[in-house]
């Protein structure tokens, strides 16, 4: 029902907290795909549920990865969770009583720097992220990310795919971490960290 694809590249340290949360919701309704940009470390011993697909090379972004995500996914819908981020421990049971409801995507509320960001209709306009939505896969069909981007590719991605009928989910199911080194904050030197709560 669901497919879940995490981009990644030597971030194992964040990846083991999300695998925490994440691994012990999944059920036999959902998958979740790890793609690996070829990290140094190839040691996903510690992923116990998830799928890991290794690429043969670094592509330097979050594109290709995403791209071999959708290839491979199964899923009637379709979320992205980047691998230093959190979700909250009722993730894919929010999401999956969501799908009950007719619609084509599906934005939700989450918290970053302190700030929660709460979703009653459309996200702020700053905001062109996809891993604060799911998406059904017969909406996304062909389209994939722009692999000549670094950055900004879910800007174009969600003009071609956030179409349809929306829904919201108010709960807060994401927490953005704002890690050193992320590519949204590439250029910028601080260390912004808060607990999942």
């Amino acid at each position: 029902m669901l497919s879940i694809i995490t981009p990644h590249y030597n971030r194992h340290e964040y990846l083991k907290e999300l695998a925490k949360t994440l691994e012990p919701q999944l059920t036999e309704e959902c998958e979740w795909l790890i793609i690996d940009d070829n990290s140094k470390n190839k040691d996903f011993s510690y992923i116990q549920k998830g799928k890991v697909i290794i690429l043969d090379d670094n592509s330097g972004g979050a594109s290709i990865p995403r791209n071999v995500g959708l290839d491979n996914a199964k899923g009637k819908y379709i979320a992205f969770i980047d691998s230093d981020d959190l979700v909250s421990d009722d993730y894919i049971e929010t999401i999956l009583n969501k799908t009950k409801e007719d619609w084509d995507y599906c934005l939700f509320s989450w918290k970053t720097k302190g700030q929660k960001i709460i979703i009653k209709d459309q996200p702020p306009k700053w905001n062109c992220c996809v891993w604060n939505c799911v998406y059904k896969r017969e909406l996304i069909g062909n389209t994939r990310f722009r692999i000549d981007l670094k950055m900004a590719e879910d800007y174009y991605f969600n003009l071609e795919v956030r179409k349809g009928k929306k829904a919201n989910i108010e709960k807060i199911l994401y927490y953005y971490q704002d890690t050193p080194n992320s590519l949204t904050k590439q250029g910028e030197t601080y260390n912004t960290k808060y607990q999942r709560k």
